[in-house]
């Protein structure tokens, strides 16, 4: 039996959605009823994971954008908007990290470049995304936190802070917008399966370190966190805005 085709009531941006949690999160909201438009600084991975979600009947277009570029993201949402008609909800997923050391022997560049990526990315796009979503009477937003904006990771001082900063910089957006029918709220997720684990692992922190944080004993899967972005976006009840929600299998609950 042919799979049915969900009612297309809402259009989402996925930002660093060619691979990881971003790939995930956008096949789910496609699944659930979202036209997509899925960015990702790989301009190949976007087209396949937009690719991906066609294949199965969803509705996806593919933008390389780079979040730390202002005018890029404008331009992206602008496309968005053009292409599918308007923007309802927006996961702000895109983040790097770097590698394992300590706060002295970081690079200014290396510093610079997390935070405009992380965190000024995140702005970036926000502050291009409310006035659509205002537009059209209200919206919800999810922004990428982390555990590491709920407590400090050792030798990630620059991913710690930036994580930090998502969380402020979504709840003052939640009180700023909310009077405007805007939700924003971020996600924290413990340690997932994706390519950023490898830069953990890179500094000689191992899996059976990273299982050991997580009472539920196990490491997170990518659909663990797009299952909880999908319902944060789309079926949340209303009154839900300005919280930064884990999804860390108890990391941040000892």
């Amino acid at each position: 039996m042919a799979k049915p085709t969900p009612k297309r009531d809402h259009v989402a941006i996925v930002t660093g959605a060619g691979s990881g949690i971003g790939r995930a999160a956008a096949a789910m909201l496609a699944d659930n009823g979202c036209s997509v438009s899925v960015w990702d600084y790989d301009e190949a991975s976007a087209a396949q994971t937009a690719a991906e979600i066609a294949a199965t009947g969803g509705n996806a277009i593919g933008i390389r954008v780079d979040v730390r570029e202002d005018d890029a993201v404008a331009a992206a949402v602008a496309e968005t908007v053009d292409r599918l008609g308007s923007l309802t909800v927006a996961f702000n997923n895109a983040g790097i990290g770097l590698p394992v050391a300590p706060l002295t022997d970081i690079a200014l560049d290396d510093f610079d470049n997390v935070v405009a990526t992380n965190l000024r990315g995140i702005f970036s796009c926000m502050r291009h995304q409310i006035p659509r979503l205002v537009e059209n009477g209200g919206g919800a937003i999810l922004n990428a936190a982390s555990v590491a904006g709920q407590v400090a990771l050792a030798g990630e001082s620059a991913y710690t802070a930036t994580k930090h900063g998502v969380i402020g910089l979504s709840k003052a957006a939640a009180v700023e917008y909310g009077p405007a029918g805007v939700r924003v709220n971020a996600i924290c997720p413990g340690a997932i399966r994706t390519p950023m684990l490898d830069i953990l692992a890179a500094g000689g922190v191992s899996e059976e370190a990273l299982l050991a944080m997580h009472p539920i004993g196990r490491l997170g899967e990518p659909t663990d966190v797009a299952e909880t972005a999908t319902w944060l976006l789309l079926n949340a009840p209303t009154f839900i805005t300005g919280a930064a929600i884990g999804v860390d299998g108890g990391w941040t609950a000892q």
